[in-house]
């Protein structure tokens, strides 16, 4: 199984939801966005290919219309499965089968109380004999992979005496206690009980494990250390995790190529990439500020913060990093329709010099450039010119420069390189670009400070 997608027409709220995930890369795949967009019913959806009967389960009978259906697609060519809506059955039914090698590679785990780890309540109280028999007897194994798990989540050795017990080719855990005593996997918090069925899963050799919620257990702390040690296990197993989650924590936390914001217009569902600083503006807002700068990155907020340092400002204002140029002026106009932050005039967005170009954006009043291509590019500029001295391959690798100076990022690393060795603080390093490009500078510095104060 390399590719899985499906597509939602004409469910509850929904007209379209087109989604697809690539499980051959490994890693991990957040589902982020506001309530009512989408998400529960995209892990419903997933979930209802592996039992079909998720949705009767789960929903009401008021979502189905008579063209509801979800469509099923198993790599890019192969195996399509189409469930559409049977009146008589009341839920979408799929007259085929579905191949029982794909659905035992598949598994969804939904909130309280419909997930799988709360049907397993019973099971759990069936085999309890059996458990403490193991115990008493000695008949267990020390899960060493879990034990390490949940003490790093928890920051704690409350784990050291978890044990494995093997019931009829199902494992089963319990902390070992004094005089055979012992703690049932389903009786530890439920966090601790909800990553220890997550690491279940992973062991079965499941390849797509989508979790909704999966913060709703854990303290944030836990969401943090969870979400870096699924990162490593889904590389290690090669399996795919696919997440919702609200947890401002947490997002801050994962790469920009793991991180989907999904969102709802008109009915149809849609999702795309989005830096952790867009999502936060979208999701969490800033409403306590007169003015709002939206910058591409850190240092252009750093460089604004430097300009603005000893001008009189009266208004309270806010810089917010968004992550590129595309972003930034999404996130702008999002504003100027739904007014996320405040009124249209009350919000502009900054973009490095290289940009300034561009059409899309250089006829727009909302807009200012840098006056430098960015501030890395020109800082390497002057450096591969020699202002700051000759630096030879052995003075590059003393200081921890890594690869060489025709690299892409070599511009960055060459900044790093001054700041972490303090060969130049970033004031020296600004105070030089600006006397360089002294009267842009000041004309850039000029329109910053009429946006913020009229």
């Amino acid at each position: 199984m390399n590719k899985f997608s499906l597509l939602i027409e004409n469910l509850q709220h929904i007209k379209k939801l087109d989604f697809e995930i690539d499980i051959v890369n490994s890693g991990i795949m957040a589902i982020v966005g506001k309530n009512g967009v989408g998400k529960t019913m995209l892990f419903k959806a997933i979930q209802n290919f592996t039992t079909s009967n998720t949705f009767k389960n789960t929903s009401n009978s008021y979502i189905y219309k008579d063209d509801s259906k979800i469509t099923y697609r198993i790599n890019e060519i192969e195996n399509t499965y189409q469930f559409t809506y049977n009146r008589n059955v009341e839920t979408l039914d799929y007259k085929g089968e579905v191949d029982s090698e794909i659905i035992d590679k598949i598994t969804v785990e939904l909130p309280i109380p419909f997930g799988e780890r709360f049907k397993q309540f019973q099971k759990l109280g069936n085999q309890d004999k059996a458990i403490r028999a193991a115990i008493i007897s000695g008949n267990t194994s020390k899960p060493k992979e879990l034990i390490n798990l949940l003490n790093y989540i928890y920051d704690s050795n409350k784990f050291d005496n978890l044990v494995e017990i093997n019931i009829k080719l199902e494992k089963f855990y319990a902390i070992e206690l004094e005089d055979s005593l012992y703690i049932r996997e389903d009786y530890l918090s439920s966090g601790e009980y909800f990553i220890v069925n997550i690491y279940k899963y992973i062991k079965e050799g499941k390849k797509l494990i989508a979790i909704d919620e999966i913060d709703i257990s854990l303290d944030s702390m836990a969401q943090v250390r969870f979400i870096e040690k699924l990162r490593e296990l889904s590389k290690e197993y090669e399996l795919k995790l696919l997440f919702s989650t609200h947890s401002l924590a947490l997002i801050k936390t994962l790469d920009k190529d793991e991180l989907f914001y999904m969102e709802l217009n008109n009915g149809i569902c849609t999702y795309e990439k989005k830096s952790y600083n867009y999502i936060k503006s979208l999701l969490y807002g800033f409403h306590d500020y007169d003015k709002y700068i939206l910058t591409e990155d850190i240092m252009l907020n750093s460089f604004i913060e430097y300009l603005l340092k000893n001008e009189n400002i009266f208004p309270k204002y806010i810089l917010l990093e968004i992550g590129g140029d595309v972003q930034v002026i999404s996130l702008m106009d999002r504003n100027h329709d739904k007014e996320i932050f405040d009124k249209q005039e009350n919000v502009i967005s900054v973009l490095d010099g290289d940009k300034s170009h561009m059409s899309a954006y250089n006829t727009r009043d909302d807009i200012l450039f840098l006056p430098f291509k960015s501030i890395e590019k020109d800082f390497f500029e002057y450096f591969k010119n020699g202002e700051f001295g000759k630096f030879s391959d052995e003075q590059l690798r003393s200081y921890n420069f890594q690869g060489t100076l025709e690299d892409r990022k070599a511009g960055k690393k060459i900044y790093e390189m001054f700041i972490n060795n303090k060969l130049k603080s970033e004031k020296e390093i600004f105070d030089f670009l600006c006397s360089k490009n002294e009267t842009k500078v000041e004309e850039f510095k000029d329109n910053l400070v009429e946006f913020l104060n009229r």
